[in-house]
């Protein structure tokens, strides 16, 4: 069995856990019953902000996660399961696995944040702080899954994946994301206002994908120079020593001419003719 089959196999547990999750917390979706418009916003914005897309080293990196992050902050389980899913629309070009696993991973992470802000809710604790603790779940849960199934796919390591995935670029585009989540939950209020600034902070959060392919673009271009640089001096001091071994050379035949070949016994005259000749012959070559 290949690492395909596991990976598979992974996210079908996945979907598992959202199929009995949905069923367990079902109360809170009676409880706390959601503006159809509110959903139907975020299941558009979700695939829209799915398109523009950076690659990072195993993967890729959208914009999605605002109207997950929103999803989870605003709306119930099962709803937050249908945003979730909605989101991997736009991918369905790009093959069977990223659209199971975008599926997937986009409905745990919706669905776990929406769960923990139920219970916030019930508590009568769910301000700004909790806000922030639904997304920071949301974060936590995504850094789990995701880095488990990379580590499915491509054999490595667990460790591996997180060092090579997870640098500080990345959690810096993750926290400009979960910002913009916040800001979007607070300006969805039923009304036309609302839905028009939240698809405004949207469309600036594009800006975003823009800065980190420009950042890659020029790290790749900076290595390439780099590679250049290095190439360059290499040789250039190979061209260094080369003049520097002509001269030796030609310097050796100007000496070879200088000796009287008839004077001496005929195995010292070839050696000398053949000395001479294969100076005249680096001479050229170099």
């Amino acid at each position: 069995m290949g690492r395909a089959f596991w990976t598979y196999t992974y996210l079908g547990g996945l979907g598992i856990l959202v199929v009995l999750l949905n069923l367990a917390f079902k109360p809170l979706d009676a409880q706390y019953p959601d503006r159809a418009i509110d959903v139907a916003f975020l299941c558009v914005a979700g695939p829209l902000l799915n398109i523009p897309q950076v690659r990072i080293e195993q993967g890729r990196l959208s914009l999605s996660g605002i109207a997950i992050g929103v999803a989870a902050l605003m709306t119930n389980p099962l709803d937050a399961t249908v945003i979730g899913l909605a989101s991997s629309v736009s991918v369905l070009r790009r093959g069977a696995f990223p659209i199971v696993g975008n599926a997937m991973f986009s409905a745990v992470i919706a669905l776990t944040g929406a769960i923990v802000a139920g219970y916030l809710r019930r508590a009568g604790s769910y301000d700004l702080v909790g806000h922030v603790v639904v997304l920071a779940a949301c974060f936590i849960v995504n850094m789990v899954i995701v880095s488990i199934a990379f580590a499915l796919w491509s054999g490595e390591s667990l460790r591996n994946v997180l060092r090579h995935n997870f640098a500080l670029s990345f959690y810096v585009a993750l926290t400009y994301v979960a910002l913009g989540a916040l800001v979007v939950s607070y300006l969805i209020n039923g009304t036309l206002d609302g839905y028009v600034l939240a698809a405004i902070v949207c469309v600036l959060a594009l800006a975003l994908t823009d800065t980190i392919a420009g950042r890659r673009i020029r790290r790749v271009l900076e290595s390439e120079l780099s590679d250049a640089d290095r190439h360059l001096f290499h040789s250039r001091a190979v061209e260094g020593v080369v003049h520097n071994l002509r001269n030796h050379i030609a310097t050796a035949v100007g000496y070879l001419k200088e000796v009287d070949s008839r004077r001496l016994d005929p195995a010292d005259r070839d050696a000398i003719e053949t000395a001479t000749a294969a100076a005249n012959d680096a001479v050229t070559v170099l």
